[in-house]
């Protein structure tokens, strides 16, 4: 029944979607989008690239002159800025992957969500769909490819497509040919994370002040702090399938230099404060050996080593413009060309998140505008005995690095709180400890403590 069903609904989808689209590439601004259809899938228009200027180029002046948006990255950032702010999760864009200008179709699923379907099966339809229609798109652009005057319907929405883009279609027939080859092998898809950032700046709030606090007294810009969505959305859980976690996703190797080692039942990639405090660490580090913001940036994804190899190679001044037009895509691949623009996309997101997100609102948590404040004991501790109840809140909420503890922690174990933890049984570390050294080291910097039975 389900195979016939789905069969059902594709004849349905390629029904509507092979029907041209009045609105397709067009400013949303000034054209309405079309009705609701009735089907499961549909595709929507986008925002053209005047649409989003005004935030791109910064009008109200939030964002650091150090990362303002050349020429050379706008096309990449507006297709991020996109993603972030107007493509939720039940959207899938098809795009080219070298030229983010060029967006094939939009698939809209909001109304198989709407069916109360189980997120997974949901997300497994979704990514089946949105495979056929890129292999059905990648059929088109093979018969251009054969015949590149082709003038069916799906070659005239390709043509206008490119046409709104600004890319420019060979005359001469060879090239033409090689040209749709070329696109046809190129197709992407990319999910919509409208949502996912939305959600991440509620997480954040309790956070903010500290974290704006700590990275202007380290003389970090306050745009890094972009980072963390674009790595995880601020989700303090998220893992990825190489064992990044945390906000900052670090990599268990790369945290070992800067973030206390690691047990079976705790993990301090989790914590929120340790891990952006570690953070800070890595992306001065990266600054000192790199002298620039895009590339220190860029090797948080990739690291270092390939941007110093493009560098030595160049022999001159380098800048990420220039790794990424250098490079081969063995060794700079997707994510490390585009992770730059998706932090610039993010970092102006996040500085008129008011106006992106009018629905956002506050976190329900009393406390929000309290410092954050990090702790460490002075021996071993049964959380359960030693904390009152509301303390007991507030340490499991900043603390996600403890919930697999079972209230037992070790002496020299680290927590955030909003509330003085009792000091017979915890020592406050100084803001001044905060700056100056890692987390790794926080220990030895405070010296051995005593802790008091009484």
């Amino acid at each position: 029944m389900i195979a016939l069903k789905y069969l059902a609904l594709a004849l349905i989808f390629g029904i509507f979607l092979t029907s041209s689209d009045p609105y397709f590439g067009t400013d949303l601004l000034t054209k309405q989008p079309p009705k609701e259809s009735i089907t499961d899938v549909r595709e929507r228009p986008w925002m053209s690239t005047d649409a989003f200027r005004p935030y791109l180029n910064d009008k109200d002046n939030k964002v650091s002159n150090l990362f303002e948006i050349s020429p050379f990255y706008y096309p990449t950032v507006h297709f991020w800025f996109l993603i972030y702010t107007q493509f939720e999760s039940t959207s899938v864009v098809l795009h080219d992957k070298n030229n983010l200008s060029i967006i094939y179709k939009v698939l809209d699923f909001s109304s198989l969500k709407q069916k109360k379907i189980p997120n997974n099966t949901l997300y497994i339809l979704q990514q089946k769909i949105s495979r056929e229609k890129l292999e059905a798109l990648r059929r088109d652009l093979n018969l251009l490819s054969i015949d590149p005057f082709s003038l069916t319907t799906e070659s005239k929405k390709i043509f206008q497509m490119l046409l709104a883009a600004k890319v420019a279609v060979p005359i001469a027939r060879s090239p033409r040919i090689q040209f749709f080859r070329n696109l046809r092998d190129n197709i992407r898809t990319q999910t919509g994370q409208k949502n996912f950032i939305h959600d991440g700046i509620v997480r954040s709030l309790p956070y903010q002040k500290f974290l704006a606090r700590y990275f202007e007294a380290r003389h970090l810009p306050k745009e890094l702090l972009a980072i963390p969505f674009l790595e995880s959305s601020f989700n303090p859980r998220a893992q990825s399938k190489v064992n990044a976690l945390g906000i900052w996703q670090f990599m268990p190797l790369i945290s070992s230099y800067y973030v206390p080692k690691s047990t079976k039942n705790f993990d301090y990639r989790q914590n929120v404060g340790v891990a952006s405090v570690a953070a800070s660490f890595l992306l001065s580090d990266n600054f000192k050996i790199l002298k620039s913001w895009d590339l220190a940036v860029t090797a948080y994804n990739s690291g270092t080593r390939h941007l110093l190899k493009t560098k030595r190679e160049l022999g001159r001044i380098v800048t990420l413009e220039d790794v990424i037009r250098h490079s081969d895509s063995r060794h700079f691949g997707f994510a490390s060309k585009n992770f730059y623009s998706e932090f610039l996309a993010l970092a102006h997101t996040l500085a008129y998140q008011d106006e992106l997100f009018p629905s956002l609102h506050a976190s329900d948590r009393s406390d929000i505008d309290k410092e954050l404040r990090f702790f460490m004991s002075k021996c071993g501790i049964n959380l359960q005995k030693e904390l009152s109840y509301l303390l007991i809140d507030d340490v499991y909420f900043h603390n996600h690095h403890t919930d697999s503890t079972n209230g037992i922690i070790p002496k020299g174990f680290i927590l955030t709180s909003k509330i003085q933890l009792p000091t017979k049984s915890f020592k406050e570390l100084p803001f001044d400890i905060l700056l100056k050294t890692k987390p790794k080291e926080w220990e030895r910097a405070i010296g051995n403590q005593s802790c008091s039975t009484r």
